[in-house]
């Protein structure tokens, strides 16, 4: 049987090796972050069923809970659940909003963290 290869390596690093690398500047962190922002809103808007894009608005851009979707959609907070996070078949989680997202990510190369 062969073995895998994992897809990241870990390198060690000393602390004071770290210590002489360059912050990033912040600007440029927050236009980092504004750009994945925006790149995120889009793939919701285009990679998902309406139903999860309105699911997927409500939780994470609205902050509303579960139990507020639920009721506002006339829906079980369960299904609201699962059209987020998936559920487990056959002890392999499929579906959901945020699964998809992750593999659209990875067919754009965008790594996922």
């Amino acid at each position: 049987m062969t073995r895998e290869r994992p897809k990241r390596r870990e390198i060690l690093v000393a602390p004071r090796e770290l210590e002489s690398l360059d912050e990033p500047a912040e600007e440029s962190v927050d236009e980092a972050h504004a750009e994945l922002l925006d790149i995120l809103r889009d793939l919701v808007a285009t990679a998902l069923t309406d139903r999860q894009r309105r699911i997927v608005e409500m939780y994470f851009f609205e902050g509303r809970t579960q139990e507020e979707i639920a009721a506002d959609l006339g829906i079980a907070q369960q299904v609201v659940s699962r059209q987020l996070f998936g559920a487990v078949r056959d002890g392999k989680k499929v579906g959901g909003a945020i699964r998809r997202l992750q593999v659209v990510v990875e067919e754009l190369g965008i790594e996922w963290v």
